[in-house]
């Protein structure tokens, strides 16, 4: 965790920010968010999530997978197809359509549910 601790201190930096105001974005103490800095602690996921959101970084950055801060991220879901963020998302949102069709109970809630899913669905597609 060298590097992570490394670059979480010089993004904190170049970014102008005291351990307290960074602190103070992620909801911690102003010790616990120190901890990270020095690699005595290391945060949860979500934790993570929210760093790299509040920086524009991607985790493999901040754990030190790449030297890149910001790259675009694909991921490989079949031989020869390979996906964004945003269309990742509009496929996890079919998935969960999926399994709202085998939801038997409350059938009106569940079709507004559908409803909802759909029209994100294509508005996610049209911004694609």
């Amino acid at each position: 965790m060298y590097i992570f601790s490394e670059r979480l201190k010089d993004l904190r930096i170049e970014n102008g920010y005291k351990q307290e105001e960074m602190a103070n974005i992620l909801n911690i103490t102003t010790s616990a968010y120190g901890y990270y800095e020095q690699g005595r602690n290391e945060p949860s996921l979500e934790m993570v999530k929210k760093i790299c959101m509040k920086f524009e970084v991607s985790a493999d950055y901040l754990l030190g997978s790449i030297n890149t801060p910001n790259h675009q991220v694909h991921y490989s879901v079949a031989e020869g197809l390979s996906l964004n963020e945003q269309e990742l998302e509009v496929l996890e949102k079919m998935e969960e359509l999926h399994l709202l069709k085998d939801i038997s109970q409350e059938p009106i809630k569940n079709v507004e549910r559908l409803h909802r899913y759909w029209e994100f669905i294509k508005k996610e597609i049209h911004e694609i």
